[in-house]
């Protein structure tokens, strides 16, 4: 059983409650019997305790009405249509239309309603990418969105759920991992997978609008990158933009902004600001004069992009050597259990 301290330390449901209704019911008349004020001397640290509970078991049931449920490191969900749904997880995260939960081989994102023509996008721009031939298809295909799943859920959310290698982990956590500072060796080939991608949507005439740490994948083991969310904003070259994520609102010239059309510039800009955010420094200025970051590479991710992506990864090309000389594969071992420590 738990104590006063325990309750107030609190943050979700799952901590205080079974995820069934009834059996919720009777926890919730037992734990208010136990931690009621009237019966303990310090009042105002019990009445806390009761409000506590009083609220937590307010989302269990608000959660188990509308078929859903969400434990430690698991979520259940039922569809509109009755469906059930079940997936472990690694770690949760918000972002600016809804949560994304990320498991071992899947990423699901539970998106309000309201939001359902990002969703719709998405999905027509993944569908639709093209290829050259086989070998190219073979090539890129894998890096891209697989969606297994679309379901309504009974409050009103739509979920997406999408496939993902078991070595692929999210730049926001490899980010954490090391500490807000990636070794510099490792970013030149994470820069590198997203060049080579950055080519493949302006072959496409894209414009992704969502190249973010939070959206992009990598695969320690074989130097692989996989751009798995943002799709929500992207578009064909010159058209009207339908929004962007306020970091990489943060990132767009004036010019972008008046004229709201896509353009490669702005996936451009955006991977050089990963480069900044992965080496330590959003902003660039604490990088400058880092001995550990070769100054090419310094002076790259500071700078502005002004071809197009082809391009732009000849030069960047040109940066890998002067900063190393030959390519060569530098493992990257990373810890999964210490990944995720402490993320639910």
């Amino acid at each position: 059983m738990f104590n006063v301290d325990e309750i107030l330390g609190m943050k979700y449901p799952y901590e205080l409650f079974t995820g069934d209704k009834d059996i919720a019911k009777k926890e919730h008349i037992n734990l208010l019997k136990m931690f009621h004020p009237d019966l303990h001397k310090d009042s105002e640290k019990y009445k806390e305790a009761a409000s506590k509970i009083n609220e937590l078991y307010t989302e269990a049931i608000k959660l188990l009405v509308n078929g859903n449920w969400i434990g430690d490191g698991l979520i259940k969900i039922t569809s509109s249509d009755g469906e059930k749904y079940s997936m472990k997880y690694n770690v949760q995260y918000s972002f600016e239309l809804g949560k994304y939960y990320i498991g071992n081989r899947s990423i699901l994102y539970l998106i309000d309603k309201v939001h359902l023509k990002f969703i719709d996008n998405a999905l027509d721009r993944i569908k639709n990418l093209k290829y050259e031939n086989n070998n190219m298809k073979f090539e890129f295909e894998k890096y891209f969105p697989k969606v297994s799943r679309k379901f309504e859920t009974i409050d009103g959310k739509i979920g997406i759920l999408i496939e993902k290698s078991e070595d692929a982990f999210s730049l926001k956590d490899i980010l954490s991992y090391y500490s807000n500072k990636v070794p510099p060796r490792h970013v030149t080939w994470i820069l590198s997978s997203l060049y080579n991608i950055a080519c493949f949507l302006y072959y496409n005439n894209l414009s992704h609008n969502g190249l973010t740490i939070d959206n992009y994948f990598i695969s320690p083991s074989y130097h692989n990158g996989f751009l798995l969310g943002g799709w929500w904003y992207t578009v064909p070259l010159d058209g009207k933009m339908l929004g962007v994520s306020n970091e990489i609102y943060n990132i767009m010239s004036p010019d972008m902004k008046s004229t709201k059309k896509g353009t490669f510039l702005l996936d451009l800009e955006s991977i050089r600001l990963i480069g900044r955010t992965l080496l330590g420094d959003k902003n660039g200025i604490d990088i400058i004069g880092d001995p550990d970051i070769p100054k090419p590479l310094i002076d790259c991710v500071r700078g502005v992009s002004v071809n197009n992506p082809i391009e732009e990864y000849k030069l960047w090309d040109k940066v890998i050597n002067e900063s190393y000389g030959a390519r060569k594969f530098i493992e990257m071992n990373i810890d999964k259990d210490k990944l995720y420590t402490n993320k639910i």
